[in-house]
């Protein structure tokens, strides 16, 4: 394992990593929020028999914590209206009785339905055709390899803003995209000794 960059102020590195250990999921829950990624895809399928139904990144790789929500980028759904397709998803879920708490939330800039998938318990957010999504994750698969300080770091601050209802974007909070890139900036200035200086000379 590379070295873990680690403020001076905080927690030793030991206590972080075993803590990350910690809230890394078991064999069994990872198979259970694979059988409902399962069932939710099954449903979305349903609907719309072409669509590609994607897990972002940050499920695959394990940048999630046991209560985190599930992210799904519904893509090529042929949907002009994402509001439209929500509710259609909506419908479908509600009629086969697999999830509760469904909420759509129409007026986000990406808008997105939100739900738990009873089974499991697993919650999840899912959205239409976001332009950007697999670009995002491939662009998150490739910072985690070549900044294995990125994990651990990315963990505890999702915890740290979670206890504080800081984690959700339509309610002002911080995104786990928004927050990777935060890391990786720090991760540029205390590693390589980037500024923004050097950012605005070089801009």
């Amino acid at each position: 394992m590379g070295h873990i960059l680690i403020l001076p102020t905080m927690v030793g590195v030991a206590e972080i990593v075993d803590f990350c250990d910690f809230l890394s999921p078991t064999p069994e829950e990872q198979a259970a929020r694979d059988a409902a990624v399962h069932s939710i895809f099954d449903v979305i399928k349903y609907i719309w028999p072409a669509c590609k139904p994607e897990v972002f990144r940050l499920f695959m790789i394990g940048l999630y914590l046991p209560t985190s929500d599930i992210d799904v980028m519904i893509l090529e759904s042929g949907i002009k209206n994402p509001q439209t397709g929500l509710y259609a998803l909506f419908r479908v879920l509600s009629q086969r009785g697999i999830a509760k708490k469904i909420q759509v939330i129409a007026k986000a800039s990406v808008p997105i339905i939100k739900f738990v998938e009873k089974k499991s318990g697993a919650a999840f957010d899912i959205s239409f055709d976001v332009d950007n999504g697999p670009k995002a994750a491939e662009f998150i698969k490739e910072a985690v390899l070549k900044w294995p300080q990125l994990r651990p770091l990315c963990l505890i601050l999702k915890v740290f803003l979670q206890q504080r209802d800081l984690n959700e974007v339509y309610s002002s909070g911080i995104d786990s995209y928004a927050l990777l890139a935060m890391i990786i900036a720090m991760l540029q200035i205390c590693i390589f000794g980037f500024s923004i200086r050097h950012w605005t000379l070089a801009g």
